[in-house]
């Protein structure tokens, strides 16, 4: 029985070490890719007179707090930009930093001709896996992304639901803090229903954990398995903030810390023309989710560049429990002497601080592969398989 090599790459990113060489002073510049009349201001404690003196002096009116993070989203005055607003609250003793609210979008899928014909579960050798396990519906993976369309036949069996909402009533059932919560959250709109109206998130939720065996459309990676949708972008695909990220892991760390047994996160999009800086606010997010319990796995994108000169985030972020995942030209045994991303044929999975090692996978690009890789990292955390690498 041939063992898939995905599993031992995943084995690795759960037990490699950080690397702290990325560092701030190698952001790129972010330009136009915000919201214009907002900022995110860290404060260095949670004083509340010291944040609202800061806000007066600024003139600037509280949206939205993020309270264990010490970060709150303003809306600034008339007539002032966010770089003056950022260098205003700079100045001021209690805060600690200031950055745009950026924007964010999904990653598009390769134009190749043979897009819809290149992916097939036997190049990973799944079925291997599935002889040992076929994964388990103990375990919730949550899908950050459009949403999905958890009344598709092969998902609807797969889609999580909250034991302590009652759908529909009005009522916040379980005291989270969310009314109606029963299948996740839409942090775009603001309200109880994920549900997919660009088709992305429901892809990937699909390549998760559509339902396998039952005879009917497609399989997922876990055949049995829990997916928590969550919404964080608009019917284009587009119009997602650092806010509505933050919002997102929140929620997420939030349901892990109440019981619900969240193993990993899947996130296919960033880089340019969104998120082309270093977004402290939303890497603090990630890393109180990550401290929670939580191995976040993101897509590297499909721009054929390593990501440790041209950073790629979130996927370059240096946190212990990010997993950056790209595609690549060709299969290889060993480790490479480049980081993601790489094309649109391989998987690659990287833990932050270990070269990426390529996995043969016709086509689909880095957000098919994110995908894979949080599920093969689901499985991981169920069970551990010894493998070998082995080329298609």
């Amino acid at each position: 029985m041939r063992y898939i090599a995905l599993i031992s790459i995943l084995l690795l990113a759960l037990i490699a070490l950080p690397d702290n060489s990325l560092t701030q002073s190698s952001q790129a510049s972010a330009t136009g890719n915000f919201v214009p009349n907002e900022l995110l201001v860290k404060f260095r404690s949670d004083d509340f007179n010291s944040r609202q003196a800061a806000h007066s002096l600024v003139g600037s009116t509280l949206l939205e707090e993020f309270a264990d993070l010490n970060w709150q989203r303003v809306r600034l005055p008339a007539g002032l930009s966010v770089n003056e607003a950022s260098n205003l609250y700079k100045q001021l003793s209690g805060v600690e930093l200031a950055q745009p609210n950026y924007r964010y979008q999904i990653l598009n899928t390769p134009n190749d001709p043979q897009f819809g014909s290149m992916f097939g579960m036997t190049k990973i050798s799944a079925p291997a896996a599935w002889d040992v396990t076929t994964g388990s519906d103990q375990i919730v993976v949550a899908v950050i992304d459009t949403g999905a369309r958890y009344t598709h036949e092969d998902l609807a069996p797969n889609m999580w639901q909250n034991p302590g909402e009652i759908a529909g009533n009005g009522i916040d059932d379980d005291g989270n803090g969310f009314i109606d919560d029963v299948r996740g959250w839409d942090f775009f709109f603001n309200d109880s229903d994920p549900l997919d109206e660009n088709g992305h998130g429901t892809h990937t939720s699909g390549t998760v954990g559509a339902r396998g065996n039952n005879g009917l459309g497609v399989t997922g990676v876990n055949w049995n398995v829990k997916v928590m949708p969550i919404k964080i972008y608009n019917s284009s695909g587009n119009g997602s903030t650092s806010a509505m990220l933050v919002n997102a892991y929140n929620y997420v760390r939030l349901m892990k810390n109440r019981g619900v047994n969240l193993r990993v996160t899947s996130n296919s999009y960033g880089g340019c023309d969104e998120a082309c800086g270093f977004d402290q606010a939303t890497k603090d997010g990630l890393d109180a989710l990550g401290d929670a319990g939580v191995l976040n796995v993101f897509a590297a994108g499909n721009n054929n560049a390593d990501i440790e000169i041209t950073p790629f985030y979130p996927a370059s972020y240096n946190s212990p429990t990010l997993v950056s995942v790209g595609a690549g030209a060709r299969a290889e045994c060993g480790w490479p002497g480049y980081r993601l991303s790489m094309g649109a044929e391989a998987i690659g999975v990287s833990p932050r601080g270990s070269p990426a090692v390529p996995v043969f996978l016709p086509g689909r690009g880095s957000r098919r592969a994110s995908a894979i890789a949080a599920s093969v990292s689901r499985a991981i955390s169920r069970r551990v398989l010894p493998c070998t690498c082995t080329v298609a």
